[in-house]
């Protein structure tokens, strides 16, 4: 027989373990957003992914219009096979260039570089505001700020001396093969600063040529400060409506006025010649040269500068729109996480494409959304890695008092967590504890003792558990048992009470099993009760328990000393009634009890089986 028990109320309580978890669980999606903005950040800072995000941003050309003041006058398909195959002579080129000028324009870039022998060229230049293209053979990043050029051919004098203006022809695609900007300004190896042939063509507007001031991140010419990125690049916007005139059109002068005040961009688009890209216009499809140059200069007559997002503004964004995304991942139902994940990607879209309307920012649309779900499934990895670990922690924890489908169901109904952590529950109470055992066990080996419990523990465990009871403890030779907690059940009493009359009616098993190991037989009593208790894990974080704490457990316990070899003692709040097994009713007193208890006593040869 083991010592009665003495039982505190307490409230329970929760170990450092636990509020470590707490404390994971409130700041893990904070430290997760953070962490994939800083890797967002970086990755623009380095350069990574910008081929996709160049890629995505070629989506957003062609929704707006270009200056209408610029005509492209083009060599092409019907000016070829009116004319004659590309280069003309200088006499027809030279009539071409005089019937520009005598449409009355504003100013001419003329996207084709004269040749020392084009000497009627050189002349038909002086009759109007030509601006003339110089182009070179090598060029090479200064420090990633702009191009240092070298090679190609010379301008002749005749052709510096008559044209209005001269700029560089230089068009550098990006790593991907679009081109989707060009250098505002070159350095010459005497190291003269030559601006793009469109940007000379703006600034040429007002019939003075001004000088190329550089600065850290734009390009002043003239009136105009062009701003640009670090290599100096001039980002075109880009649109598909240029107005083109065919060569054939103006040589035959059957333009009316439309060159008049325009500023024409003179140029070859007739596909076997001249100088062809690919574009962000027709991806797959190049696109000539004059249309670029074309495009640059109504991006800066526009002032529709375009610059992309600088490296912080990505991080920024992915920590703003990221964070909620991580709570929602780490706190919300899954399916609610991914409208929170995907309603985020909208808005940072939309938000991008406003910023891109208002101001020309080009929107990072590759990795800020990334970022995004990055932060929504990392932050769903470290909820599921800890969930994980919580139910593995309960499913462990309760597999020590109730079956393990008890457990596993104890989770999958999703009170793992409050069943732990403490909670009030009407539970019933059984105690069985042997009688006569210590002197028995002091008689026996000491294998056979063991022996002896086992069977014992089994016999009462198989029946505890087939009324969905929990074993709390073994002492000694007592078995300690609840029902309604963790598990709530229907009716903790009635379980209770049935598991108890289980234990009484198959006492034969016992004993048979007993004489088949060659073991004496044995006797206990027990003691049933019922009440409200506080049901938690309790302990230190490396030995934690389940435990229930309350008044009804000391009651339970007295009754048990009360009942001898072959009985019950049940209380009548959990025998029901005084005809239950045909017990007797008694009015007994016990330790720590105050007031006279009313009980009802069975005798296992009263019940049948």
């Amino acid at each position: 027989m083991t010592p009665s028990h003495d039982v505190t109320p307490s409230t329970g309580t929760t170990g450092g373990r636990a509020r470590v978890t707490r404390l994971g669980a409130r700041w893990a999606p904070l430290v997760v957003g953070f962490a994939v903005a800083l890797l967002a950040a970086l990755a623009a800072l380095g350069g990574i992914g910008e081929s996709a995000v160049r890629h995505a941003s070629d989506l957003l050309w062609t929704d707006g219009s270009a200056d209408a003041r610029v005509v492209v006058v083009a060599v092409d398909e019907a000016s070829v096979a009116a004319r004659g195959e590309w280069p003309w002579s200088d006499d027809v080129q030279a009539s071409l260039l005089r019937m520009i000028s005598a449409a009355g324009p504003a100013v001419v870039a003329v996207d084709i570089v004269a040749s020392a022998s084009d000497v009627a060229v050189a002349e038909a230049l002086s009759s109007g505001p030509f601006v003339a293209a110089q182009d070179f053979s090598a060029a090479s990043t200064f420090r990633s700020r702009w191009l240092q050029v070298s090679g190609g051919s010379t301008l002749p004098q005749a052709v510096l001396a008559n044209a209005t203006g001269v700029g560089h022809a230089v068009v550098l695609a990006d790593s991907d093969g679009v081109l989707r900007s060009l250098p505002a300004f070159v350095e010459t190896s005497d190291g003269e600063f030559v601006p793009a042939l469109a940007v000379r063509t703006v600034d040429a507007l007002d019939g003075v040529i001004d000088p190329v001031i550089v600065r850290p991140s734009a390009v002043q010419v003239g009136a105009e400060t062009i701003p640009v990125e670090s290599d100096s690049a001039l980002r075109i916007h880009w649109t598909d409506d240029t107005a083109i005139v065919s060569a054939e059109d103006v040589l035959a002068g059957a333009v009316d006025d439309q060159l008049r005040n325009a500023i024409v961009v003179l140029g070859v688009t007739e596909g076997g010649v001249g100088d062809r890209h690919i574009t962000p216009l027709q991806p797959g499809v190049t696109t000539p040269g004059v249309i670029v140059q074309a495009q640059a200069i109504s991006t800066i007559l526009q002032n529709a500068w375009v610059v992309p997002y600088w490296p912080w503004v990505t991080g920024v964004a992915v920590l703003v729109f990221g964070l909620p995304v991580a709570f929602a991942a780490r706190r919300l139902h899954l399916w609610w996480a991914v409208l929170v994940a995907f309603g985020s990607i909208l808005i940072v879209t939309a938000v991008g494409l406003v910023l891109f309307q208002l101001f020309g920012w080009l929107p990072d649309f590759v990795r800020i959304p990334i970022g995004i779900l990055a932060a929504g499934v990392v932050s769903l990895g470290v909820r599921a890695i800890a969930e994980q670990r919580d139910r593995q922690t309960a499913e462990r924890l309760f597999s020590r008092y109730v079956p393990r489908d008890v457990a596993l169901a104890l989770l999958r109904e999703g009170r793992g967590e409050g069943a732990g952590a403490g909670e009030r529950l009407t539970v019933g109470i059984l105690f069985c504890d042997l009688r006569s055992f210590t002197p028995m066990a002091a008689s026996l080996d000491p294998g056979d003792v063991q022996r002896v419990l086992d069977i014992f523990y089994d016999y009462v465990c198989e029946r505890v558990f087939a009324h969905e009871g929990t074993v709390m403890q073994f002492v000694g030779d007592e078995v300690f048992s609840v029902f309604g907690a963790p598990r709530i059940l229907e009716d903790p009493i009635r379980d209770a009470r049935e598991a108890s009359s289980n234990l009484l009616v198959d006492l034969p098993s016992l004993a048979a099993s007993l004489d088949a190991a060659g073991l004496p037989r044995i006797e206990f009593g027990m003691g049933l009760h019922a009440g409200l208790v506080v049901a938690s894990h309790v302990g230190p974080a490396d030995r934690r328990q389940y435990s229930v704490i309350g008044d009804p457990i000391n009651v339970g316990s007295r009754l048990c000393g009360l009942a001898r070899g072959g009985q019950v003692v049940a209380s009548e709040e959990a025998a029901g009634s005084a005809e239950w097994l045909h017990g007797s009713r008694e009015t007994v007193l016990v330790k720590g009890i105050d007031r006279p208890l009313s009980v009802i006593r069975v005798q296992a040869t009263n019940v049948s089986p």
